[in-house]
Order: structure tokens, then sequence, then C-alpha cells
């Protein structure tokens, strides 16, 4: 087993970023650590493009990347040469909205409120970024970030239609994102089919529910501690939990999966 290619792939506000600072640093030796060792790190988050490459910046690391839930993946050619450098899964976003307004009940529509049709300083309320991170956060090529105002049996009522007309809505910490028939898991599976099945080893990290099926799909499923996720009915018993929040949980996970695998002593 040790002769395998791990690949992490990571959610990241909440799970490897702290959920209110999105500070990472008290981790930042141990992911480079990683990283050093041929551990393949890639965030698999709802993040636009251009909050990764921030991140990454602040990381100090070039890393493949999967953006907006699952839309597209950067980076592959990190990878290998014969690799895409950018790789788009997800319809345009003017065709998404192109389904989207002309198929979903426009009475449901009255309860979407769209992020962008907000001025930057409610956005920053909502998203918890300062005003100089807005404008990244909003730099989005395929997917809708909105509050929904209904209720929840409204909420399950209006993820059945997104998917029913070939879209999808998603539900993550703060706000809710339309988008294309995607999911982090998607992309992960389309992402590792590049690489020999049975030489990989796939460690999922996550803390919410937009995270699941990525985990799901996962050799080594693992949650990060989330007091304002009840996951009790939505993850199986071989789930790796941390005991302590974001960004600490996430070393917590990594180092428990690695020690099965012996990978210390490699």
């Amino acid at each position: 087993m040790l002769n395998k290619k791990i690949f992490i792939f990571t959610d990241l506000d909440g799970s490897l970023l702290h959920r209110d600072t999105f500070d990472f640093d008290i981790i930042k030796d141990f992911i480079i650590e990683c990283h050093k060792s041929r551990i393949v790190i890639v965030p698999n988050s709802s993040k636009t493009k251009k909050e990764i490459e921030v991140f990454l910046d602040e990381l100090g690391l070039k890393l493949p990347f999967i953006v907006e839930n699952g839309s597209a993946i950067y980076g592959l050619n990190l990878l290998g040469e014969h690799l895409p450098k950018t790789k788009v899964l997800s319809k345009s976003k003017n065709k998404i909205w192109e389904i989207f307004e002309k198929n979903f009940n426009q009475n449901t529509i009255m309860n979407f409120k769209f992020l962008n049709n907000l001025e930057d300083q409610e956005i920053s309320t909502i998203l918890n970024l300062p005003m100089s991170k807005v404008k990244n956060a909003m730099s989005r090529n395929y997917t809708f970030p909105f509050i929904f105002l209904g209720d929840e049996n409204e909420k399950y009522q209006i993820i059945n239609e997104a998917s029913s007309i070939g879209l999808n809505i998603q539900e993550g910490g703060r706000i809710m994102t339309l988008g294309d028939k995607l999911n982090k898991s998607c992309a992960m599976l389309d992402f590792i089919k590049y690489f020999n099945k049975n030489e990989t080893i796939i460690i999922g990290i996550g803390d919410n529910k937009n995270d699941i099926e990525m985990l799901d799909s996962s050799d080594f499923p693992c949650l990060v501690k989330n007091s304002k996720f009840n996951y009790k009915n939505l993850i199986s018993q071989n789930y790796t939990l941390s005991s302590s929040e974001a960004p600490e949980g996430w070393k917590e996970v990594v180092k428990e999966v690695l020690i099965k695998l012996n990978f210390f002593g490699s």
C-alpha cells in the first residue's frame, strides 16, 4: 500500500481554513511537509479560481485545484506535462441561467436572494469576508451564490426541482449555490481517472453537506468537526472524525489516516 500515490482532496472553508478567520498558519508547516513527502494535495472547494490562487500564494505552493463545487479543474499539468492545464466540466454561466429562468417555478424564484444583486457591504457580511476579498469571491464563472428565503421544506423542493432540469443546488456553510449538475465528487473522479486506480489512495476531507458525495467517493473519508453541521444520518462508520475544528482538525484527520497507512514508516 505504501507504494501507492496518495491524493488528498480537501474542502477549504471550515475544513483546512478556520471557519471564521480563514487562517491556517498553525498547520502550514504540516501541509508543506505532506507536499514534500509527495502527497498530492488538491483543494476541492466552492471557492472561485481567484480565491484559491490567493490561498496557494499564501501557502507558497503550486497545487492542482478544483473550483466552484466541481465546475472546473486547474493545474493537472503540474502532475504531468501531458495532462491538461484547464478542464472545464460545467456548462457556461449564461447557459445555466437560461435553463434556470426558463424552467424554474417563477413563484419560487422570488425566494432566491442572489448575491450578485447585492451591494458589496451586504455580501461582505453574508460571507464574513473583508471588503477587499469580496471581488474575488464574486468572480464566478459557473455558479450563482444565493440566500434562500423559504423554509426547510421549500429548500428540499428547490433542490429536487433543480435536479429535474439538469442543474444542481448545493448547500454550504453560509450560502447556497446554483450551478450545473455537478458536485465535488464528479470533479474528483474526473481528476483521478488520469491515474491508475490500483496505484492511488484517495483521502477526502470536508466539514459540510456539500462535501459528503466527495467523501463517500474517497478511500478514506474524513470529516472535520463542525458544530453547526448535523451529520449523524449522512455518514458511514468508516469516516475518520476530528475532535477539533479547522485548521487543527485537518491535521488531526490526515495524521490519523497516514498512521493507518503506515505512511510515517515508509
